[in-house]
């Protein structure tokens, strides 16, 4: 087959492997295969690989080829891959949270081999039927950013009336905006372009405030002129800086609830008082559940949560698709297509 891989840290190489073959696993033929932040941390070495050769990718979807005996997916089902395998065992995994499971057996794209391959295997309890009206390449960014959108609203536990800013106008972003206003909330996103600020606006923001020459160090006053004085109820952080990280606690009203998923290598300092006078809480949210991407799908089948695709690109050209991510010229996801 047809792979994206590290030969080793610094050789990215489109070339041939060998099929994968999993006993007791799924095989999967790939259809779509998004283009994710994470896999230039991935390529920068702040996520280290497990072992080279490493095909990189962690975001797809397909159709099944092969499946165990028993499995209640069949060969020709069109299927988004979860790409969290989980022990099965522990009281995590057995409460539906397999994205903190103790012992988990891997994640595509982090851990395992991931899906930038023309082939993908995966046990078949990963396997999530698509509707017809979902195509691959909705249901590829979807297995990422639309799952961890619906992740970090339900941790939130964003509901009707809340005001919720969304920092980061990019692929998770734009589902963070949708999927809070599909739960009745108030949403502010926070653009750096006046592009993707009218991204945001058609994402369903009823405010957008645009970066300038202050940066973060205005966010804060310019959220509580937007919520008439009070604040935000939740800060959603897709930007990981340490700016950024402070003028999210900053942009909170009393009880407001500060959701962490974007990273980078920067540290988050603050004084402990910034958040014992408001009663503000720090979450932090890491990827998602099967029932979120679940869910994601259903908002996607339903219309209610869609994807902003940039660009499509054939497997071969995928490091333009990295080169231009790296070069922040992307709005909303690149993905990878296979005919």
């Amino acid at each position: 087959m047809k792979a994206a891989f590290l030969a080793k840290q610094d050789e990215f190489v489109v070339s041939d492997l060998p099929d994968p073959a999993v006993e007791g696993w799924a095989v999967v033929r790939t259809k779509a295969a998004g283009v994710c932040g994470t896999e230039l941390h991935i390529l920068d070495g702040m996520i280290e690989p497990p072992h080279f050769p490493f095909v990189m990718g962690h975001e797809a979807a397909g159709v099944v080829v092969s499946t165990p005996t028993g499995s209640s997916v069949k060969p020709g089902d069109r299927v988004a891959i979860y790409n969290m395998i989980g022990c099965g065992k522990c009281q995590w995994c057995r409460s539906g949270n397999e994205q903190v499971c103790l012992d988990p057996v891997g994640q595509l794209g982090f851990t395992l081999d991931g899906t930038f391959s023309d082939l993908i295997a995966i046990p078949a309890e990963n396997l999530i039927s698509l509707p017809e009206q979902v195509s691959f390449a909705d249901a590829a960014l979807l297995s990422c950013g639309g799952m961890t959108a619906v992740h970090a609203i339900r941790l939130g536990n964003v509901s009707l009336g809340d005001t919720v800013v969304v920092n980061g106008v990019g692929g998770v972003g734009l589902m963070a905006i949708q999927v809070a206003f599909a739960a009745g909330a108030r949403v502010i996103a926070i653009a750096d372009s006046a592009e993707k600020a009218a991204l945001a606006s058609d994402a369903g923001a009823f405010h957008v405030v645009v970066l300038d020459d202050e940066g973060y160090a205005a966010v804060p006053t310019k959220v509580k002129e937007a919520t008439g004085g009070v604040g935000a109820t939740h800060f959603i952080e897709l930007v990981g800086t340490s700016a950024s990280m402070l003028a999210g606690i900053r942009s909170l009203a009393r009880h407001g609830a500060f959701v962490s998923i974007g990273y980078t290598k920067e540290e988050f300092a603050f004084h402990p008082i910034e958040l014992i006078l408001s009663e503000i809480r720090i979450l932090s949210s890491v990827a998602a559940s099967r029932r979120d991407l679940e869910a994601a799908i259903r908002l996607c089948a339903d219309g209610r949560l869609t994807t902003v695709i940039d660009t499509r690109y054939a497997l071969a050209d995928v490091e333009v698709a990295l080169d231009r991510l790296r070069a922040r010229q992307v709005s909303g996801r690149n993905v990878l297509v296979w005919e």
